[in-house]
């Protein structure tokens, strides 16, 4: 459990440095609904997400599992940025494409989801997030149209607001 603090820890050290305006740009206030910390449980552990806003366009995110032992592995580093009138979901992955960060471009959203896809990715092609309750999202793994079956979801409970 301590790491749990540990790693929540440094994610709120990191929200120290956003923006201290108060006022966000517009581009990404859209996605303000994901700031904060949330968890899933498993049966091996625990995921925990956690999101926060670093400046008017760009937004940071990470993942990580808390196993029954309380050991804790780095899944994946998230970028969310607004660029050249695009939004974009930037996810780096721990032992996967080299642990390079691959690009989605977010072809649609709204004040409580979005989707991010990239046709040209093995998997997923397709990344979708849902706000459910202000405590609660539903995010979305999928092979896009190309690979219908291929499909996980994670369920997420807010940890703080």
């Amino acid at each position: 459990m301590r790491k749990i603090g540990t790693a929540i820890f440094f994610l709120m050290l990191l929200m120290g440095f956003t923006s201290s305006t108060g006022k966000l740009n517009t581009h990404i206030d859209q996605f303000k609904w994901m700031n904060g910390s949330w968890k899933m449980s498993t049966k091996k552990g625990m995921i925990i997400e956690t999101w926060a806003t670093l400046n008017d366009s760009a937004m940071q995110g990470i993942s990580f599992f808390i196993n029954k032992n309380a050991d804790t592995t780095e899944l994946e580093s998230i970028s969310l940025l607004y660029s050249n009138s695009k939004y974009y979901y930037i996810p780096a992955a721990i032992g996967q494409n080299d642990n390079l960060p691959v690009k989605f471009t977010i072809t649609s959203f709204d004040e409580k989801s979005f989707v991010a896809e990239n046709p040209e990715h093995d998997f997923p092609k397709r990344i979708i997030y849902q706000l459910i309750t202000v405590d609660s999202i539903h995010a979305i793994v999928d092979g896009g149209p190309s690979m219908p079956d291929k499909k996980s979801d994670f369920y997420y409970s807010r940890i703080n607001k």
